[in-house]
């Protein structure tokens, strides 16, 4: 029956499960108790080690994560108290949040799916990767960035499959002339980037993070951040561009100029070269934070 849904009926349905996120995709309770101590001007490092240690596959993964090569620390954190006080607490939130969202929906169903979460994890390798290359403040929140990035393609893809999968099958027709960003906005009257910002919205994830999700595709419109926006665009391009992608977009993705003066602000000379050059370090660099990744994966 959803494969019959005009455009503007498809957005409708959408929003209307997206209005019962809350009720049908919940995150686990520890994580709104995360948010609320670390949304709150009284709370300690001692609170925020009390919820997550009630929570025992949650602090291995945490620990897991601050051990990992992505941060890169000498000595091994074995607590999380130790955790806490050198992630911080807007870090460990961010971890908890994305690890959450990961777990919510199945990453072992089509091949599809299992390419679509491939390329979102290089992604979010990738962001970060274009941070530091930008000279930005390195933290946790680019990598959450670009792992989430393409979550409303993913939860299209989980909700209405059957409309979800004759889109794929057209867009893989000899004769089809439109690229996959139009095809979704001609299926489902509303684009993945939308739906994702909205699903981050509902579970209460930073702004920026929400707003980096939500531009992914035209940065230059980000209010919020758009230095964060423009790496995760980057980055999603770059990941496209080596066919870590689950569709032939490679095609049909293209820079938005538009943040070329936030990209010259952070490196004045960034042109064609510094891409190329990020291309060659990104399997590098997914291969270096294969230990990261694999804790969102447990």
């Amino acid at each position: 029956m959803e494969g019959k849904l005009r455009p503007e009926q498809a957005r409708e349905q959408i929003l209307e499960i997206l209005s019962r996120t809350t009720d049908i995709l919940t995150l686990p309770h520890v994580v709104h108790e995360i948010l609320d101590v670390t949304s709150g001007k009284n709370s300690s490092a001692v609170d925020l080690t009390n919820i997550i240690e009630s929570d025992p596959a949650l602090t291995t993964r945490i620990l897991s994560i601050a051990n990992s090569s992505y941060y890169g620390f000498v000595k091994k954190i074995s607590t999380i108290s130790h955790a806490v006080v050198i992630l911080g607490f807007q870090e460990i939130q961010n971890i908890a949040l994305s690890m959450s969202v990961v777990q919510l929906f199945d990453r072992r169903g089509s091949e599809f799916t299992e390419r679509l979460w491939r390329h979102c994890f290089a992604v979010g390798v990738g962001s970060r990767m274009l941070a530091g290359y930008l000279n930005l403040k390195l933290d946790g929140k680019f990598f959450v960035g670009g792992l989430l990035h393409d979550i409303g393609k993913i939860f299209l893809s989980q909700y209405l499959p059957e409309k979800f999968n004759d889109l794929l099958w057209v867009m893989e027709e000899d004769d089809n002339k439109m690229n996959y960003h139009a095809l979704e906005e001609e299926y489902f009257g509303i684009s993945h980037a939308e739906v994702g910002g909205r699903l981050l919205d509902s579970w209460m994830f930073p702004q920026d993070i929400s707003d980096a999700v939500t531009f992914h595709h035209d940065p230059a419109r980000s209010r919020t951040d758009p230095a964060f926006a423009s790496c995760v665009h980057l980055a999603d391009l770059i990941c496209t561009v080596k066919g870590i992608s689950p569709l032939k977009e490679h095609y049909f993705l293209t820079i938005d100029k538009g943040i070329l003066p936030t990209l010259h602000g952070l490196k004045e000379d960034f042109a064609t070269e510094d891409m190329v050059k990020l291309l060659s370090q990104l399997d590098l660099e997914i291969d270096r934070q294969s230990s990261f990744v694999s804790a969102f994966k447990r």
